[in-house]
């Protein structure tokens, strides 16, 4: 997976995340070095539809506080953090962005989180934990960004326990082609959504069956439409994702709309 790692920092890898979120969080009167979770939310919660697929997917995967979940691709870590503060659960995040490792261990130790939520920069195709060592794992909007997603599927199949479910959800490739540069990609070259039918094959391959299958590109907002209030402003994640992001946003919505790409939401127990 060298050259997904290539392109991955390449996209992702942006600088001082933790001071524009920082003078994000002055400019709405709070404390940036003791900011609870749910302040940091407007600007964490980088994949899909935001907060509002957030919490629903977590509602779907039902962690508890005595659990161990897994976060594959946890970006600067708002899922795990919200896992944590609202479930109580340990999370573990793995993530190949030095950058977003970076950030995600110190806006998680400022929110108070850190003993309950750690971050290793890292492969998911290689991951350096024991057999059965997680109850759960979430993927959010990750595996576009993964040309070869089998060893992927392996490795979390690996590291669950017996029974333990994994929440993926990902764009997947439709009819005709999408507009670029998207938020994971900016080319067609680096994107790697791929057929519906492909991820499905994956995850029987990898031994998982599948508990529940969701096409969620209609809860999307179309083009023209406003956010869901609670959903945040993707103009925000400009801050963490590039000056381009509005742009890249727009392209990914307008080619939901007219079917390029489909959102699909995948639950599947070990």
């Amino acid at each position: 997976m060298a050259e997904d790692r290539d392109d991955v920092v390449g996209n992702y890898g942006n600088s001082a995340i933790v001071e524009r979120v920082a003078e994000a969080l002055v400019r709405q009167g709070i404390d940036p070095q003791r900011p609870r979770a749910e302040q940091l939310y407007h600007y964490d919660q980088l994949h899909g539809r935001q907060l509002v697929a957030t919490r629903e997917h977590v509602a779907r995967l039902a962690p508890d506080a005595k659990m161990h979940v897994l976060d594959v691709g946890s970006g600067v870590g708002g899922p795990a953090r919200y896992i944590a503060a609202t479930t109580g659960a340990r999370v573990t995040g793995i993530d190949l962005t030095p950058q977003f490792v970076e950030a995600a261990r110190e806006l998680t130790r400022r929110c108070g989180l850190d003993d309950r939520v750690d971050f290793i920069e890292g492969n998911a195709a290689q991951m350096p934990f024991a057999d059965v060592t997680f109850d759960a794992a979430i993927c959010l909007y990750v595996g576009m960004n993964i040309s070869d997603k089998p060893p992927v599927l392996a490795e979390i199949h690996r590291v669950l326990k017996p029974g333990g479910r994994l929440l993926w959800s990902q764009a997947v490739a439709a009819q005709g082609l999408p507009h670029y540069p998207l938020p994971w990609a900016r080319d067609a070259e680096a994107s790697h959504a791929g057929p519906e039918d492909e991820l499905r094959a994956a995850m029987t391959a990898a031994g998982f069956r599948t508990v529940e299958w969701v096409d969620e590109t209609t809860l999307f907002p179309m083009p023209g439409t406003p956010p869901p209030p609670d959903g945040g402003d993707p103009s925000v994640n400009q801050m963490v994702m590039g000056d381009d992001f509005v742009e890249r946003r727009r392209n990914f919505v307008r080619s939901l709309a007219e079917g390029a790409l489909r959102s699909i939401v995948a639950l599947v127990e070990k």
